[in-house]
C-alpha cells in the first residue's frame, strides 16, 4: 500500500510540472507576440515621420509620455535598431529631432532605481543621441550616475559622453570615476575610451596633459588607450619610462614602445632585458616581448640567454619574439644542442606550432 501511495504522489508531482512547462510556455509566447506587436506599434510610428522637416508636436507629446516607461522604452530601443539596419540616416535625423523629449526624459528616469537609470544613458550611447553637443542638463545627469555604487550606472554614463564627443566632458568624466572611491575595471576603461566618437588626437592631447591627476590605475587605463589609438607619443612614453613611477606605468610605455619601435628607447629596453635580477623579472619579461619590434643580433643575443631563465614568462615571451623575428631552425642550433634542455624544448615547441600552422594554411 505505501508503494503505491508513492507512485501516485509520483505522478502527481510529474502531472504539476508538466502543467508548469505548458503554462510557462503560453506565457512566454504571449509576451513574445505582445513585445513583437509593440516593435511593430513603434516602428510605424516612427517611418511616419521620416523625411518631416520637424516632429508632429502630437508625436512627442506622445512619445514623452510613454517612454516615461521603461517597458516602452525598451520597445522603442528595439524598434530604433530594427529600423537602422534600413534607413540609418533617417533614424539619425529623427532621433535629433527627439532631442527635447530625451532631455525630458533624463529628468525623469533620474529619479528611478538604479536600474532603470543605467537604460538611459545606454540608449543615449548605442545611437549617439547627443553626438557633439555639450548639454548642461544631460551632463548633470550623467555625472549624478558616475558617482553612484552601480558599475552599470558608471559604464554606462561613461559611454553616453563619449558618444558626445567632447573631450573636456569625457576628462572630467574620468576623474569623477577616478575619486568616485569606487573600483572600475581598467579594460572597461580602456574599451571605452576606444569608442569616442570625437577628435581621438584632441582627446590623447588632453588626456596626456591630465595624467598626473589621475590614479595609478586610470593612469593605466588612459595609457592603454594611447597605445592602440596613436602612435604619436613615442618619445613621450621613453620620457615615462626613465622616470620614477610605479612599475605599471613603466610597463604601459614598454608596451607602447613595442608595439610602436622607436630606435633611442632600445638601449633603455636593453637594460630592462638583459636586468639579472629575478626580482624584476617583470620587467624582463613584458621587455622581451617589447624587444620582437627591434631586430639584430644584439636583441638576438639577449633573447637566446633569456630562454634559460628560471622564470617561465620571461622564457615564454624570449621564445615569442625570437619566433616573431623569424629566425629559422638553423639559427638554433647552439641552443638545441646546448646544455638547457628546457630552452630548446620550448623552441621546438615553437616551431613545430609554426609548421602547424603552415600546414593547416595550405590545406
Amino acid at each position: 500500500m505505501k508503494v503505491e501511495i508513492l507512485v501516485y504522489v509520483y505522478l502527481a508531482i510529474c502531472t504539476a510540472m508538466i502543467g508548469f512547462n505548458v503554462v510557462c510556455i503560453f506565457l512566454f509566447s504571449h509576451n513574445d507576440r505582445e513585445r513583437e506587436e509593440s516593435w511593430l506599434y513603434y516602428i510605424d510610428l516612427i517611418k511616419e515621420q521620416f523625411g518631416k522637416e520637424t516632429l508632429d508636436e502630437r508625436h512627442r507629446l506622445m512619445m514623452l509620455k510613454r517612454l516615461t516607461r521603461v517597458r516602452e522604452l525598451t520597445a522603442f530601443d528595439k524598434s530604433l535598431e530594427i529600423l537602422y539596419k534600413e534607413y540609418p540616416d533617417e533614424v539619425h535625423a529623427y532621433l535629433r529631432k527627439m532631442e527635447f523629449v530625451f532631455i525630458a526624459l533624463a529628468n525623469r528616469y533620474s529619479r528611478r532605481n538604479e536600474l532603470q537609470m543605467a537604460y538611459f544613458p545606454y540608449v543615449i550611447s548605442r545611437y549617439r543621441l547627443f553626438e557633439g553637443e555639450d548639454l548642461p542638463q544631460i551632463n548633470r545627469i550623467m555625472v549624478d550616475l558616475l558617482e553612484r555604487p552601480s558599475v552599470y550606472c558608471r559604464e554606462n554614463a561613461l559611454n553616453a559622453f563619449y558618444s558626445m564627443g567632447i573631450s573636456e566632458n569625457v576628462a572630467d568624466a574620468l576623474k569623477i570615476v577616478d575619486t568616485s572611491g569606487f573600483y572600475h575595471n581598467k579594460k572597461l576603461l580602456t574599451d571605452g575610451l576606444m569608442s569616442f566618437v570625437g577628435d581621438k588626437k584632441e582627446l590623447n592631447e588632453l588626456l596626456w596633459a591630465r595624467l598626473q591627476d589621475y590614479s595609478s590605475n586610470m593612469q593605466q587605463a588612459i595609457l592603454d588607450y594611447i597605445r592602440f589609438s596613436s602612435g604619436d607619443f613615442q618619445e613621450r612614453m621613453l620620457g615615462l619610462l626613465r622616470e620614477e613611477h610605479d612599475s605599471e606605468i613603466h610597463f604601459c610605455a614598454i608596451r607602447y614602445l613595442g608595439r610602436y619601435p622607436y630606435a633611442p628607447a632600445y638601449e633603455q629596453l636593453m637594460q630592462y632585458a638583459e636586468h639579472e635580477d629575478e626580482m624584476h623579472w617583470e620587467y624582463t619579461s613584458i621587455t622581451c616581448f617589447a624587444l620582437a619590434s627591434y631586430p639584430g643580433e644584439r636583441t638576438v643575443e639577449v633573447l637566446k640567454k633569456n630562454l634559460s631563465s628560471r622564470n617561465w614568462y620571461v622564457r615564454l615571451n624570449a621564445s615569442q619574439a625570437l619566433e616573431s623575428l623569424g629566425l629559422e631552425y638553423a639559427d638554433f642550433i647552439d641552443i638545441f644542442e646546448g646544455n638547457d634542455r628546457y630552452a630548446g624544448e620550448m623552441m621546438r615547441y615553437r616551431f613545430d606550432r609554426k609548421k602547424l600552422r603552415e600546414r593547416r594554411a595550405a590545406t
